[in-house]
């Protein structure tokens, strides 16, 4: 013959501890965490910054970049230095500094509230552009025009 569970009663309220609300958190923990990437923001119709227009082998390419990223804390990104000017070569850019075109097609994606993309840079002349979030990069832009006129973000 079984033996029926014991009935259970609800605790009382003497009898839960009280939970301990945290505060004052880290904010440059965000940097200790390693990268992940998001793909649903991306701009793909765009005439110059968009996805469509990319060929298999700059997918490729692109890609082989991310997974090669994936394994570093956004701190070892941020602080990867290079270029021309010895700057860093992946950092936030405030909307602001983006050309009018640039911010006018942030309006039209709703993504306006934001105030700054990060900028990846895969090579001298092309800048990945994506927003962070957390530990995640959504990306957004694919320019291959930096340096130029044509680019989201102008250069000096």
């Amino acid at each position: 013959m079984a033996i029926a569970p014991e009935h259970r009663q609800p605790k009382t309220a003497q009898e839960i501890a009280p939970r301990q609300v945290r505060t004052g958190g880290d904010p440059g923990s965000l940097d200790r965490e390693t990268i992940a990437w998001h793909f649903h923001r991306l701009d793909n119709p765009h005439a110059q910054w968009g996805w469509q227009k990319l060929r298999p082998a700059d997918w490729r390419d692109i890609l082989s970049h991310l997974i090669s990223f994936e394994g570093l804390t956004w701190a070892r990104l941020k602080e990867q230095a290079g270029g021309r000017r010895r700057g860093t070569n992946h950092h936030s850019i405030e909307i602001a500094e983006f050309t009018a075109a640039a911010r006018r097609r942030l309006s039209e994606l709703h993504l306006d509230e934001f105030d700054s993309l990060f900028s990846l840079r895969i090579t001298n002349t092309l800048r990945l552009y994506g927003i962070r979030d957390g530990r995640v990069l959504q990306l957004v832009w694919h320019d291959p025009h930096h340096g130029s006129g044509r680019g989201a973000c102008p250069t000096q």
